[in-house]
């Protein structure tokens, strides 16, 4: 075996032994595991039979794909496989280091777009790449307005010591990062309301730290057209934020993400951007990248059984079979 033959056999084994712990035959076992191993036939016949030629050109997407199944079962993140293909990824990326070196106060940037459209998974992605200079936040609805589970939540993000009561909280983390600036990565962070906003521009204007938020259109236009004193009073973040301010993905996917994702997930297809074309509709209406994600899985689940290559034409069936009202 050569070295990647190597380390695929030794992530098989593991995989093994934990279908062996769980007492589950191989139908029950691909059942329960489908989207890492697809089919019965690619477990057994190609995988546990370590049959290398059948592999063939697949052999580097089931390196991956094995990898993220055990690092699931070992307990890590899983993180979306393609993401660093993705137009969205690429802009919050440039934009993480663009963060690094400002020197001004423009230190924040709206990551804006609907569920599915990558927000989550890019920066989760980020923050695991630079865990020892970022902070990672995921807001939720209890979190709103609520000036004691905001703080506590940063502080626990950054590292800084929790208080007694809420205010105090906050200002041991502003103390935290006034020594120990990172960059926090804040996903939904709209769910913290108008308060949130407000103490993301104070850590701005009190530390060297900078933020990236996610957050979803009718968060962002609520903040930019409502005449209430306390949105304006948060829109003052926009005034710390580096400009132009990306709307990209606001509508949802574009035709560049469907492209990349398809690229990323089946290699390049002839017909990639077209089927982007007679997909984003769909896909903006019914969850973007999940859906297409889902869709794709199946479309290769379907070629599996059938014993054919994924075309353009599997895929759009099986996106299509996903949203139903589609074919009305």
């Amino acid at each position: 075996m050569n070295d990647q033959q190597e380390r695929i056999d030794k992530l098989i084994e593991r995989l093994e032994k934990h279908q062996a712990a769980l007492k589950l035959n191989d139908v029950q076992f691909v059942a329960r595991y489908q989207r890492h191993l697809r089919s019965t036939k690619s477990w057994r016949d190609r995988l546990c039979a370590r049959a290398w030629g059948e592999l063939g050109k697949a052999i580097d997407k089931w390196e991956r794909r094995l990898t993220l199944f055990c690092a699931e079962l070992d307990g890590g993140t899983e993180v979306a496989e393609f993401y660093k293909e993705l137009p969205i990824a690429q802009y919050c990326a440039a934009m993480y280091q663009l963060l690094k070196g400002q020197s001004n106060d423009r230190r924040c940037v709206f990551v804006i777009g609907p569920t599915g459209v990558g927000k989550s998974c890019v920066l989760r992605a980020l923050h695991q790449a630079n865990l020892t200079h970022s902070a990672y936040l995921c807001a939720h609805k209890g979190m709103y307005e609520s000036m004691p589970r905001i703080a506590i939540a940063l502080a626990r993000a950054v590292g800084a010591e929790e208080k007694t009561g809420g205010a105090a909280t906050f200002d041991s983390v502003v103390e935290h990062l006034k020594s120990n600036p990172l960059t926090l990565l804040i996903e939904d962070a709209h769910e913290g309301g108008v308060l949130m906003l407000k103490l993301i521009k104070t850590i701005i204007d009190s530390s060297r730290s900078r933020v990236m938020v996610g957050t979803y259109p009718t968060a962002w236009n609520k903040l930019i057209n409502s005449g209430t004193d306390a949105i304006a009073e948060a829109r003052q973040l926009i005034g710390r934020s580096i400009k132009p301010i990306n709307t990209t993905w606001i509508h949802g996917v574009t035709d560049k993400d469907v492209v990349a994702f398809i690229e990323a997930a089946v290699g390049k297809l002839a017909e990639s951007r077209n089927l982007a074309e007679r997909l984003k509709p769909s896909l903006r209406k019914y969850g973007n990248l999940r859906l297409l994600a889902d869709g794709i899985e199946l479309a290769q689940t379907n070629a599996e059984e059938q014993g054919v290559e994924v075309d353009a034409e599997l895929i759009e069936e099986a996106v299509l079979k996903l949203c139903p009202k589609e074919r009305e």
